[in-house]
Order: C-alpha cells, then structure tokens, then sequence
C-alpha cells in the first residue's frame, strides 16, 4: 500500500473520472491530492505522542467549541499531561488515496453515470477539509499489491509535512468490497507505518448494497480485513457509502468531523522503548449545560524497541 508517486500541481479534473483517459494501463487508479497546511511556526511535537479525536453530539454533528481544559488524556490508566492542544477548525492538512478497480461499479474508461460522479464527489469532499490551495493529483494505476505500496508512500510524504494536524483518506469503489484473491500477503511495511503513524488513516469503501462485507483474513476480503487494521492502528476509521443512498452523506459527514478534528499531545511517563501497544482513554469534561458528547479517539499506540 513499487510505484514512485509524482507530482502534477496544475492537474484539473474537468469532468468526473476524466483522469481514467489519462492513465489505462491498469485496472486500479490512485490519486493523491496533498494539501499543505498554513505557513505558520508550528510546534515541535516530534517527541509527544499525538492523539486525534472527533467530538459529536447525539445527531453526529461535530462539536467545535472544547478547550484543551475540558480534555482528560489517561495512558495505561495514569493521566499525563497535556503539552499540545489544537482546536478544531484549525489549519488541516489532508491527503486523498483513490483506488478504482475493475472489480468495483466503475468499470468503463471515461464513465460519467451517477456512480462515477458520486465517487469523485466523495474524494471533493475530501479534499474540502483542507486549510489553503488544492495539491497536486497523483495518478498511479496498481492492482491491490499495488494499493498497499502506494498508501505506505502516502503515509511516508504526509508525515513530512510541517503541522500536527493532519489525517489521511482512502476512497475505494470496489477493490475493498468486492473482494480478492485469498492468497493477499500481509502487507508488513504498511502495518508497521501505520503503527507509529502521528495521524489517522481513514477508508472509506464504496458497496452497491448493504449490509457491508465481513472484512476477515484469509476470505475474499482480506485485503480489506487488513486496511481495516490500518485504520484501528492509526486511529482512524473505515466507514461505507452505498451507491445512490448515502455515500454523499458519509462523505459529507467524514469531510465534516475531519475539519473539526481535535489534536491533543503529551510526553508519555513511561520512557520504556519496549516495543509494546500502550492503552489510551480520552475524557472530555464538557462544560455545565452541554448536551451528551460522543468521543472518537485513538484507542492505543505503540511504542517501537529502543
């Protein structure tokens, strides 16, 4: 999740899946569309452990008001204390993966239909929970090896960027849902980059109905079973959009609770380099009067050998 990602900053898409006349040697299309937070000091957090978290109300709508004192951080159950608060609404980075595969609903060079303008509408909204000027598009067409090689390089690029803010996002039409050949090699440099990700990696798969495939290993969801690993390790999410239902919605939503993303920091009080998953448990004390808050974070992270 091996292809080089180049860059095309001027690249427009005039019409929805244009980009399928462009590249056709291959049955998968990725694009990468990197945003660039702005050009303010941003603090070194290089040594903090970093954790997102999304705050709704009981209608999932994002809550952007918290300050860092209503946020409680607790690792293996002992508070630490906060070194770095970062607001929601505050400047965003976020980079876009796209996967079309011959597999998925898209299946024609230069197809215009509903499906294909509400996929590309999804990767728009995306791209709205940036901060500044649209990046440039990257097109790189892999088959589900290949996915797992480019969302590492995505991962690589993203963290070298300057600002803690930033989160990654994986539109897929079909190659997640529609399943794959069981024999899928667990994809270990896309695990171990998301281990020690300081953003979260979110998917978002498109199915033709619903209920969503099982994604469980060694099935013809494998591929799927581990992107959703991905997902957990980085504190992110897999969330589906069903085809002529709610997939603008879901995106809408996703775009949403990304522009409204909370970033909390702290220098752990275990300096052990023990290579071991450490537990988290974010609280948030809301002021007198709030409605009831539904909180999204990181679960865990983990702490590579010394």
């Amino acid at each position: 999740m091996r292809e080089t990602l180049g860059l095309r900053p001027d690249f427009e898409m005039e019409a929805p899946l244009r980009t399928r006349n462009i590249f056709s040697f291959s049955a998968i299309l990725i694009v990468v569309l990197a945003m660039v937070a702005q050009a303010t000091q941003a603090p070194n957090t290089d040594e903090l452990v970093l954790v997102p978290i999304m705050v709704s109300d009981s209608k999932n709508v994002p809550v952007s008001t918290l300050k860092e004192e209503h946020f409680q951080i607790l690792e293996d159950n002992k508070e630490q204390k906060i070194a770095f608060f970062s607001g929601a609404g505050e400047p965003m980075t976020v980079n876009v993966v796209l996967g079309l595969s011959a597999r998925g609903p898209v299946t024609t060079v230069g197809q215009t239909d509903r499906v294909s303008n509400e996929i590309m509408g999804a990767v728009e909204r995306s791209r709205e929970a940036n901060s500044g000027r649209p990046g440039a598009v990257v097109q790189s067409p892999l088959d589900s090896d290949g996915l797992f090689n480019v969302v590492t390089q995505a991962i690589s690029s993203l963290a070298g960027q300057a600002g803690p803010r930033k989160a990654l996002v994986v539109v897929s039409d079909g190659l997640i849902a529609s399943g794959s050949s069981t024999n899928v090699q667990q994809p270990t440099s896309l695990i171990e980059a998301a281990r020690v990700a300081k953003f979260p990696i979110h998917f978002l798969f498109v199915v033709k109905t619903l209920p969503e495939p099982a994604l469980t290993e060694n099935s013809t969801y494998t591929t799927g079973y581990y992107l959703q690993q991905v997902a957990e390790y980085s504190g992110g999410d897999m969330v589906v959009g069903q085809i002529e239902n709610n997939l603008p919605k879901i995106s809408t939503d996703l775009r949403d609770a990304l522009k409204n993303q909370y970033v909390v920091g702290f220098k752990s009080t275990n300096a052990a380099k023990d290579g071991k998953w450490r537990k988290l448990t974010v609280k948030v004390n809301a002021p007198a009067g709030s409605p009831k808050l539904k909180v999204n974070a990181k679960s865990r992270y983990f702490v590579p050998k010394g």
